[in-house]
């Protein structure tokens, strides 16, 4: 029944982009929307259930688990691996992630901040310029490190940042290096990093950044940034 309204519901939110904002979703980019909000109710009321939201987004026959630890397919549940890790008890954790479509000339940024249960704390997903996509990894670190340094609450914690480009990753750890146009992002990052954040960046494929991922991909239709504290 839950799948039925949330579908409802993203086809309604669809129609009103295409009608009131001049722009539209691909089926696939629906489809896996519909699955992250689906994720997200279900962790909202079943605490029991073995499945993650990468693991619904690549294999919606998790969806049948009758509660036993099987799917009611042929599909056990020990081969389906959980693709995020969570952090240690006494950490957080961000996941960003870039989302670049050449075709309209267009670039987003979108994260998740989360905690050893995986609650989440933060999202954020915003459109930025057109740019090559590592860069744009870059002021995707960038904004999850001034959205930790704005808050009271989490900006002392122990910060594991998890993003899917080697470039970017290498580039923040670095004293030097990187692109020439992006040198002031990347001097805050590595101010952050070494005065006044306890974080550590490191690099994670994309099958781990799931709700990252979306949230990027969501950010590609929007007018300015959506952030949302948890």
């Amino acid at each position: 029944m839950a799948i039925f309204f949330i579908i409802v519901w993203t086809i309604w939110k669809e129609r009103n982009l295409r009608t009131f904002g001049n722009s539209s979703t691909s089926i696939k980019d629906l489809k896996d929307l519909v699955l992250l909000r689906l994720g997200w109710w279900i962790s909202g009321w079943a605490d029991d259930f073995p499945y993650s939201l990468s693991d619904i987004s690549r294999n919606p026959d998790c969806l049948l688990w009758n509660g036993c630890g099987k799917t009611g397919v042929s599909h056990p549940m020990s081969q389906i691996p959980i693709s995020w890790c969570p952090p240690d008890i006494n950490c957080i954790k961000w996941n960003v992630d870039t989302s670049v479509n050449p075709l309209e000339s267009s670039s987003a940024i979108g994260g998740v901040l989360r905690n050893h249960r995986g609650n989440f704390l933060c999202l954020f997903s915003s459109p930025i310029p057109f740019m090559e996509i590592n860069c744009a990894e870059i002021l995707d670190i960038h904004r999850a490190i001034k959205i930790t340094l704005s808050s009271n609450i989490y900006k002392n914690s122990k910060i594991i940042l998890e993003s899917d480009s080697s470039n970017a990753m290498l580039w923040s750890n670095s004293e030097v290096g990187g692109p020439w146009n992006l040198s002031f992002h990347l001097n805050f990052i590595r101010n952050a990093r070494l005065k006044n954040l306890n974080i550590n960046i490191v690099h994670k494929g994309r099958n781990a950044n799931f709700v990252a991922d979306s949230l990027a991909k969501q950010g590609l239709h929007r007018q300015s940034e959506f952030i949302a504290w948890l």
